[in-house]
């Protein structure tokens, strides 16, 4: 009592973090970790994942699902010079963009 009031030279010299927030989080299990890959990355590694057999090809398109590499959701750096279709629970606007100028397409699937 009156640590905001008379003793508040003390609280200001000796104890300036007693008033304010301390650090409500939330519960890990409520809180989603993003993976994210950009479109540039996937551009870049389409051939290999061709042959290795996590992407395919489907009427000229590549088709990757990214959660299969590890990721959950896909974002937009990176130029993307080839149609792919990327299927991903999550993608930023500017991803999306970049794989329908190109001639592909984004598929989202519910979800993380």
């Amino acid at each position: 009592a009156g640590y905001h009031k008379h003793l508040w030279t003390w609280v200001t010299a000796h104890a300036k973090e007693w008033f304010g927030k301390h650090g409500f989080t939330r519960h890990p299990s409520l809180v989603t970790e993003w993976r994210v890959i950009n479109v540039g990355e996937l551009d870049e590694m389409a051939d290999e994942l061709v042959a290795k057999g996590v992407a395919r090809v489907e009427e000229g398109r590549i088709v990757v699902d990214v959660r299969e590499l590890g990721f959950n959701k896909l974002g937009g750096r990176g130029r993307v010079t080839r149609p792919l279709v990327v299927v991903a629970p999550r993608a930023t606007g500017r991803a999306v963009e970049k794989l329908k100028a190109a001639g592909g397409d984004f598929m989202g699937i519910g979800g993380e």
